[in-house]
C-alpha cells in the first residue's frame, strides 16, 4: 500500500509553501526597508493569494455512476450520500476542519448550519420532500477532519451530467475554477452521450490533460481480460470522439488536430471499484485496497495535484519574489553610489530622473493608446467572424432536422406526435450546442495567439522601459550609464533566473516565440489570481484556470434562449411528418432571423476580446507603474539619505550591505524549489530525492 508516498508528496509540496512563504514575507520586509513600496504591495498580495489557495478536485458523471463512493473513498469515510437512485441535486464540497459539520448556502442568502447526519434531508432527491429541500439550497459545504482533505484539497461533488438545469450552471461556474476533473464512467454505458457532449462541447480540446476519466464498479467483471477490454473500448470511444470534433472544428489537416491526436495517446483512463476502496480502508484490508485500483488512481490524481497544479502554484510567487529581489538590488546600488555625491550634484540629477520618468509615463499612455487600436482590430477581425457563422448554423439545424429519423409509423396517435417533434427538437438543441461550442473555441484560439503577439509586443516595451530606468538609477552618483549585470551581484543572478527569463513579462516573449501563448506558459495556465506576476499575469489573459466558462456562455445560454421556446406550432400534433418538419423550418428561420438581429454571439464576442485587452492593460500599467514608482521612491529616499551626516551615512552602508546579504540568502535558500518547479514545467523529470518524485 502506497498511501504514505502520496501523502509524503502533499507534505512535501507544502513544505515548498511554507518556504516560499516565509521567503515572501522576508523579501517584503527588505523592500520596504529600501522604500520600495510598490514591490512590497506586490510582494504581499502574491504571498496572501499562496496562503489562501488550495486545490479544488471536481467529480462528475451521470446518475448512479457511483459519484459519492467514490468520493467517500477517497474521504476514507461514508460522508457523501451514496448515489444508488439519483441523488444529489446540489453542490456539494467537502473541505478540511477538525469539527464536523456542515454548511448549507441557500439560495435566499441565508445560511445554515446542521449535523452531517442530517445532510441527506437536503441535498438528495430520493423522496419529494426532500428534493423540495434541496432546490432551496444552493451550496452544501462539508466540514470534515479527513486526511484526503487536510492535504489542502477540497472535494467538489456535482449534480449528475444528465441534470440539465443544475448542470449548466455547473458548467458557467463552478468547473472553471477546477484544477482537476474526476470524470466517473461506468463499464456497461462507455462513454455515454451526455458524458461524451460535456467532453466535447464543454471543455477546449486543449485541456483534456486536466480530465481524469475513472471506470468505476470495474469489480462486476471477473475477468481480467474483460476489464482490460472494457477500459481499452472506454478510451478508444473517447479517442474516436474528441478527434472526431476536432476535426469538425478545425479540419484533418490543422495542427490543432495533429496536436489533439497526440495528446489523446496520454488520455487518462483507470479502472476502479469505488465499493472495493472505500471497504478496504475502513477495514484495513491493504489486498481489498490493492484490487479496487485506487493507488494507481490516487498516485495519478496526487500527481496532478503536487507536481502540475502545484509547480504552476509556485511559479508565480517565484517569479514576483525574483522580480521583487531584482528591484531591491538595483536600490541598494543606486543609494550606495548616490552617497559619494553633494546635494547640489544630486538636485541636478533628480531633476533630470524625474524628467525621464514622466518622460517614460507619456510613453506609456501612447503605449496603452496602441493597445487599445489592436484591440478594435481583434474585435472587428473576431466579429466579422460571427456573419460567416450565423449562415453555417443556419445549415447545420436544418440538416440537423432533416435528417434526424423518425418512424413515420408512430405519427398516427397525438403522443407519437409529440414524441417526434421532442425528438426532433433534441436534435436540434444538440447540433446548435455543438456547432456553438466548435465556433466559441476556434474563436477562443485566435484570441489568445492575438493576445500572445500583443504580451510579446508589450513585453519588449517593458524591457526598454527597464533598461531605461536602470541606467537612469545608475548614472545617479556615477554619471555612467550601464548594463543590467554590470555589478550584479550572486544574488541578483539568482534573481534573474526566477523570473521567467529574467524580466517580467518579458520572460514570455521567447517562449511565446517558439510556442505561441502555451509555449509562453510552459505548458499549462497559470490562472487568474497571476494577476501581481506580470509575466503569470499576462498568461492567464488567455490562459484561465479551464476555459469552460467561455464554451459554457456561448453553447449554454445563447443556445438556450433561442431553442428552450418551442419552434413548433400547437396544433402540430395533428400534421403529417413532413408537415411537422416544414413547421419547424419556419420556425428555425424566424429563430435565426432573431438571434441576428439581436446579435447575441457578436456582443459576445466583443464582451471577450474586451476582457482580454483590458487584462492586458491593466498588466502594463501594474508592471510599468511598479518600476516607475520605485525608482521615485529610491530617488526620494536618496535626497533623506544625503542629508545625514559621515558617522550615519556609514550606519546605512550596513544596512545596505545586511540587506543585500538578506536578498542573496533568501534567494539561495529558494533555489532548489525554483530548479524543482522548472523541471516540473518544462517537463522535466525531477532529480532523484526531489519532492516531486
Amino acid at each position: 500500500m502506497k498511501v504514505m508516498n502520496n501523502d509524503a508528496k502533499y507534505t512535501s509540496y507544502q513544505n515548498m509553501v511554507t518556504q516560499v512563504n516565509t521567503g515572501l514575507v522576508q523579501m517584503q520586509k527588505a523592500a520596504l526597508g529600501m522604500n520600495l513600496e510598490e514591490t512590497g504591495k506586490n510582494l504581499e498580495a502574491s504571498r496572501k493569494k499562496l496562503e489562501e489557495r488550495k486545490f479544488a478536485v471536481g467529480i462528475l458523471g451521470e446518475f448512479k455512476r457511483g459519484k459519492s463512493t467514490v468520493i467517500n473513498s477517497l474521504l476514507e469515510k461514508e460522508i457523501m450520500p451514496a448515489d444508488i437512485l439519483p441523488t444529489s441535486a446540489t453542490m456539494n464540497r467537502v473541505t478540511y476542519d477538525m469539527t464536523p459539520h456542515v454548511e448549507l448556502l441557500m439560495r435566499d442568502g441565508t445560511v445554515m448550519e446542521i449535523g452531517i447526519d442530517e445532510l441527506p434531508d437536503y441535498v438528495t432527491k430520493l423522496d419529494e420532500r426532500r428534493e423540495a429541500q434541496a432546490a432551496l439550497v444552493e451550496e452544501a459545504i462539508v466540514y470534515y477532519p479527513c486526511k484526503f482533505c487536510q492535504n489542502g484539497v477540497d472535494i467538489v461533488d456535482t449534480p449528475g451530467l444528465n441534470d440539465d438545469e443544475r448542470m449548466s450552471r455547473i458548467t458557467e461556474e463552478i468547473i472553471p475554477k477546477l484544477d482537476v476533473v474526476i470524470m466517473v464512467l461506468v463499464h456497461d454505458s462507455p462513454f455515454s452521450s451526455s458524458e461524451a457532449d460535456f467532453v466535447l462541447n464543454k471543455l477546449m480540446t486543449s485541456d483534456l490533460g486536466r480530465i481524469l476519466f475513472l471506470v468505476n464498479k470495474i469489480d462486476t467483471l471477473r475477468r481480467e481480460s474483460d476489464r482490460v477490454r472494457a477500459i481499452e473500448n472506454i478510451k478508444s470511444r473517447i479517442q474516436e470522439k474528441v478527434l472526431e470534433s476536432t476535426k469538425r472544428i478545425y479540419g484533418e489537416g490543422s495542427q490543432e488536430y495533429q496536436d489533439t491526436k497526440r495528446k489523446l495517446g496520454n488520455i487518462k483512463v483507470f479502472p476502479f471499484s469505488a465499493l472495493d476502496a472505500l471497504d478496504g480502508k475502513l477495514e484495513g484490508d491493504p489486498e481489498l485496497i490493492a484490487k479496487s485500483g485506487t493507488i494507481p488512481f490516487e498516485q495519478e490524481l496526487t500527481r496532478m495535484l503536487t507536481e502540475e497544479r502545484g509547480a504552476l502554484e509556485l511559479q508565480i510567487p517565484l517569479s514576483v519574489m525574483g522580480r521583487g529581489a531584482q528591484e531591491i538590488i538595483k536600490a541598494i546600488e543606486t543609494r550606495k553610489n548616490a552617497l559619494q555625491m553633494s546635494s547640489q550634484e544630486f538636485e541636478e540629477q533628480q531633476k533630470e530622473a524625474l524628467a525621464q520618468i514622466e518622460a517614460i509615463r507619456a510613453q506609456k499612455t501612447e503605449e496603452k493608446k496602441r493597445l487599445r487600436n489592436s484591440a478594435i482590430a481583434a474585435r472587428d477581425q473576431l466579429t466579422a467572424q460571427v456573419a460567416e457563422f450565423y449562415p453555417a448554423l443556419r445549415e447545420q439545424l436544418m440538416a440537423a432536422l432533416d435528417n434526424t429519423y423518425i418512424d413515420s409509423a408512430s405519427m398516427s396517435t397525438k403522443g407519437g406526435q409529440d414524441a417526434a417533434v421532442a425528438e426532433l427538437q433534441k436534435a436540434l438543441n444538440k447540433e446548435m450546442e455543438t456547432s456553438m461550442s466548435g465556433f466559441s473555441e476556434r474563436i477562443e484560439m485566435q484570441l489568445r495567439n492575438i493576445a500572445g503577439e500583443e504580451a510579446a509586443r508589450l513585453g519588449t516595451f517593458a524591457q526598454e522601459v527597464s533598461g531605461r530606468l536602470d541606467s537612469l538609477r545608475a548614472g545617479i552618483g556615477t554619471g555612467d550609464s550601464w548594463k543590467a549585470g554590470d555589478f550584479l551581484s550572486v544574488g541578483a543572478e539568482y534573481a534573474m533566473a526566477m523570473t521567467l527569463g529574467g524580466f517580467g513579462i518579458g520572460g514570455v516573449i521567447e517562449g511565446f516565440k517558439e510556442a505561441g501563448f502555451k509555449g509562453a506558459a510552459l505548458g499549462g495556465a497559470a490562472g487568474l489570481a497571476a494577476q501581481f506576476a506580470t509575466a503569470a499575469a499576462l498568461m492567464a489573459v488567455s490562459l484561465p484556470a479551464l476555459p469552460l466558462s467561455l464554451i459554457a456562455l456561448a453553447a449554454g445560454p445563447v443556445a438556450s434562449k433561442f431553442l428552450v421556446k418551442k419552434v413548433f406550432r400547437r396544433d402540430v400534433g395533428e400534421k403529417k411528418l413532413t408537415e411537422i418538419r416544414q413547421a419547424m423550418r419556419k420556425n428555425l428561420d424566424e429563430m435565426m432571423t432573431d438571434m441576428e438581429a439581436r446579435g447575441e454571439l457578436e456582443q459576445w464576442v466583443r464582451q471577450r476580446v474586451s476582457t482580454v485587452f483590458e487584462e492586458l492593460s491593466a498588466a502594463l500599467e501594474d508592471e510599468c507603474e511598479t518600476m516607475l514608482r520605485d525608482t521615485q521612491g529610491t530617488i526620494d529616499s536618496i535626497r533623506e539619505d544625503l542629508l545625514q551626516n559621515e558617522m550615519q551615512r556609514q550606519k546605512l552602508l550596513e544596512n545596505y550591505e545586511e540587506n543585500l546579504k538578506t536578498v542573496t540568502q533568501i534567494l539561495e535558500r529558494l533555489e532548489p524549489v525554483s530548479k524543482k518547479v522548472s523541471r516540473v514545467l518544462e517537463g522535466g523529470q525531477p532529480e532523484e530525492g526531489e519532492a516531486y518524485a
